[in-house]
């Protein structure tokens, strides 16, 4: 059984923007999945990104392989409507899971006005705030680890290039970084985010800091000056990995967000969730199977998502802490301009 708080399609606050390692997921499931994605709609290609560094220098690179940026209202239906697809999958829409307890030989969730349901396992993908993370693993809000963020839609943009995404750093708001991912020609998905940590130290408030980056950078002034906000500006928290935290326990996993895999630099999550959530199916095949729901079984579950994982994410916490210096930034920018060499480089880790 699939349960969702939301009836689809509905909107998730996110920069849309999805890499190419969610299209291997699909590729992995079933080839049929990534041919259909091909011919959806409502993407635009992402060929490459353009970095400024807080002072003002620009770099441009081509990803190794194509992504999308595509509103998660459109791209999450699209993913629901291959799942309505199975028979074999019931559905509940609408429900809202409250709580969760596990007896001996079952897990209990509580829902809003449904009553209660039960399950021999329960895959969270409940997102940042996960119910089943705080209930069944004790997860706690890290701040050090814990990014905030705000997007909002806007039309008219100038400048936009084509399948180009764009990252700003601005020195006042670090670490962090200000974004536009082009939907279209003049649309995009505008927002911007940072270490939580840092928001709290500095009492930042982030749909302020979005409206003050556009208005404090002349070059984004300009671009912005004809532009229509066509949306709220909505917020959302981004658990970062690079810490190996329980991930699984006795008749439990946690996949996407609710096991804070929200890679530290870049915040993009898309990936690494549909990757935990094809290792957890797995997991739950060899569960069933075996008719073995313990924790130690479990821990294989662990194992796997932390070899794919674990090394990326703490090189890349290491460069996110790396790149809160504005100098060294303005240093490794101005080489990347003169050296491909680097300039790949830099590509890899972003």
């Amino acid at each position: 059984m699939l349960i969702d708080k939301h009836f689809f399609p509905r909107d998730k606050v996110c920069g849309d923007a999805i890499g190419s390692r969610a299209i291997n997921v699909l590729k992995k499931i079933d080839p049929s999945l990534a041919a259909a994605f091909e011919s959806f709609s409502e993407k635009a290609p992402s060929k490459g990104w353009k970095l400024v560094s807080p002072g003002g220098k620009e770099i441009s690179v081509n990803f190794k392989l194509e992504g999308s940026v595509s509103r998660r209202m459109h791209f999450d239906n699209w993913l629901m409507q291959r799942v309505r697809e199975s028979p074999e999958i019931a559905i509940k829409e609408g429900v809202e899971v409250e709580s969760v307890r596990r007896s001996e030989d079952k897990i209990i969730l509580q829902t809003t006005e449904h009553g209660s349901a039960e399950c021999g396992l329960v895959i969270a993908c409940d997102g940042a705030h996960s119910v089943v993370a705080k209930s069944l693993a004790g997860f706690v809000p890290d701040w050090k680890h814990y990014s905030g963020a705000v997007r909002a839609y806007y039309d008219g943009i100038l400048g936009m290039e084509k399948g180009m995404i764009e990252i700003h750093l601005d020195k006042r708001f670090m670490p962090g970084y200000f974004w536009i991912f082009p939907l279209s020609e003049s649309e995009a998905n505008v927002g911007f985010g940072m270490l939580s940590s840092e928001l709290r130290k500095n009492k930042i408030d982030l749909k302020s800091a979005l409206e003050e980056i556009i208005r404090g950078s002349p070059k984004l002034a300009f671009r912005f000056a004809k532009a229509n906000r066509t949306s709220d500006i909505r917020g959302f928290g981004l658990p970062l990995g690079g810490r190996k935290l329980p991930v699984s326990g006795e008749r439990f996993m946690l996949c996407g967000d609710a096991a804070s895999l929200i890679d530290p630099l870049n915040g993009e999550g898309i990936g690494n969730a549909m990757w935990s959530g094809m290792l957890a199916a797995e997991q739950a095949i060899a569960c069933f199977g075996q008719q073995r729901f313990d924790a130690s079984f479990l821990t294989d579950y662990d194992r796997r998502l932390y070899e794919k994982f674990l090394p990326e994410l703490r090189k890349k916490l290491f460069l996110q802490r790396l790149f809160n210096r504005p100098k060294m930034v303005d240093w490794i920018v101005g080489w990347g301009q003169s050296s491909p060499a680097f300039r790949n480089w830099i590509a890899r880790q972003l």
